[in-house]
């Protein structure tokens, strides 16, 4: 029978209202946090080092000062140069630091360096196993949330029963369900929701990931090196430099590259020999095949407008996971909205696109605390529904 809320309790979830509301204000305004400045200057930023059998895992941590004993999140960012100094998550861990939680964000080489790899979903348990045995944070209150890739890897992590029984949660933003669709978005842009077909114009540097990880097993370039040095800086961003250094590529090479980073024909051919590689990893680094009972609360965001991974993903994944104890899904189109315009020409739906949001990060945060006092009980009462 569900535990009647005392008074204790509704001030806590009143509380994680409050708090929830912000960090739904802080990812779709980031800027908004510079008003706390006093406050951040209470938040310290260090880059720690964590051991788990031998193993050192490096990463950053945001807590506030003094250093005490605290809830944790975990944030794991997927495939990206910038690994644990990504800006997004940065400005998310800050947030989370400021509102009384210790905030992580692991460092894994594989995806800095913008490989897919299984080891990471090794790497990403040893380091929430790491990060549970730290002395001040509350072993029994950690959450993960994972961002792009980082996402479904996350997932992929806490199927173990042993990290699952560390973990009270998992929120994902922006994943992936498996890795065949997310490959086949990037090189056509088209996706399926509900059996209709729709198109969206894919990120370049999605497209060139598979390009890079695949890069040996393609024999289209006659220089893999020298080819693999540009399309790395196209995922680090520095464009002008991997122009510059086509100039030292052999003519063919120097053409395919063209062909694909500008889309053409090529890229059919270059998706049909990508597809037959990516199928050897879809089974064992796809979420979408998790058949396990995660027996956590899963949160699904996804922006409706995410150019690197199509949110019918995350449609496609909240369906698949209908083994998990409670599986939410709420699509957005405000997430990382950098524009003023887009709240002055529609105010309402900005405002509640933010309710909803924070909604979300409401029911993940109250699983955090007190999942009894929820309006479902997760171990007993198995819900999926849409937020």
């Amino acid at each position: 029978m569900k535990q009647a809320r005392t008074n204790k309790d509704i001030l806590l979830l009143v509380f994680l209202r409050l708090k929830s509301l912000l960090i739904a204000i802080f990812i779709s305004k980031p800027k908004i946090l510079y008003v706390f400045s006093d406050r951040r200057q209470n938040i310290r930023k260090e880059r720690i080092s964590i051991k788990y059998n031998g193993v050192n895992f490096i990463a950053l941590r945001y807590s506030k000062i003094p250093l005490t004993k605290r809830p944790a999140l975990i944030l794991n960012i997927g495939i990206s140069s910038y690994g644990e100094n990504h800006v997004i998550l940065n400005h998310l861990a800050k947030a989370i630091a400021l509102l009384g939680y210790h905030a992580f964000i692991p460092s894994f080489y594989e995806m800095k360096d913008c490989w897919i790899r299984k080891e990471s979903v090794e790497h990403m348990e040893h380091a929430i196993f790491a990060i549970s045995n730290l002395d001040y944070v509350n072993s029994n209150q950690i959450g993960i949330i994972g961002l792009c890739f980082g996402g479904g890897l996350s997932l992929l992590a806490v199927k173990n029963s042993e990290v699952n029984k560390k973990i009270k949660f998992a929120l994902v933003l922006g994943t992936y369900s498996d890795l065949e669709s997310s490959l086949r978005f990037s090189f056509t842009g088209k996706f399926k929701v509900h059996n209709k077909t729709k198109y969206i114009t894919p990120h370049s540097n999605s497209k060139i990931v598979f390009l890079y990880n695949f890069l040996e097993k393609l024999n289209l370039f006659k220089n893999i090196e020298k080819t693999r040095k540009v399309l790395g800086n196209f995922l680090k961003d520095r464009t002008m430099l991997a122009f510059e250094n086509m100039r030292y590529l052999e003519p063919a090479d120097r053409k395919l590259i063209l062909s694909l980073y500008r889309s053409s024909e090529t890229d059919d051919i270059c998706y049909k020999m990508i597809i037959s590689n990516v199928k050897e990893l879809s089974d064992t680094l796809s979420p979408k095949h998790i058949k396990d009972n995660l027996r956590i609360p899963i949160f699904i965001i996804h922006g409706i407008y995410d150019d690197m991974i199509d949110y019918g993903q995350g449609i496609n994944l909240a369906e698949s996971l209908y083994s998990s104890g409670g599986v939410y899904l709420h699509l957005s189109d405000i997430l990382f909205n950098k524009k003023v315009s887009h709240f002055l020409s529609n105010p309402v739906k900005w405002i509640n696109g933010n309710l909803k949001l924070s909604n979300v990060f409401y029911h993940a945060l109250a699983v955090l605390h007190s999942d009894k006092n929820l309006k479902y009980n997760p171990e007993n009462e198995p819900i999926r529904f849409k937020i």
